[in-house]
């Protein structure tokens, strides 16, 4: 099993659980389409953060999900549905 983790901070901070909605709504719904997902949590932190960790069954079948062509639709689509801002942190 891989782990994938991603971090993003959510503004304003008080707008965590409609992001997490958001992203449940959307990108959870797009991942359960994908070979090898399994899971998917959520952790909130102060300030607005919030850590999504994905779970796959292999690491190819996460590699290959990470170049469908359609994750720029998806995007659009989480922007369009969240109304608040979000950046990813590296």
């Amino acid at each position: 099993m891989e782990i994938e983790k991603l971090s993003f901070i959510v503004t304003p901070p008080d707008r965590t659980q409609e992001f997490i909605k958001a992203d449940t709504d959307i990108w959870t719904s797009w991942l359960q389409q994908q070979r090898g997902y399994l899971r998917k949590s959520y952790t909130e932190y102060p300030g607005g953060r919030v850590d999504v960790r994905i779970f796959w069954a292999t690491k190819r079948d996460w590699d290959k999900a990470t170049k469908d062509p359609q994750i720029p639709a998806v995007e659009v689509r989480m922007k369009a549905h969240f109304l608040g801002v979000y950046h990813l942190v590296k």
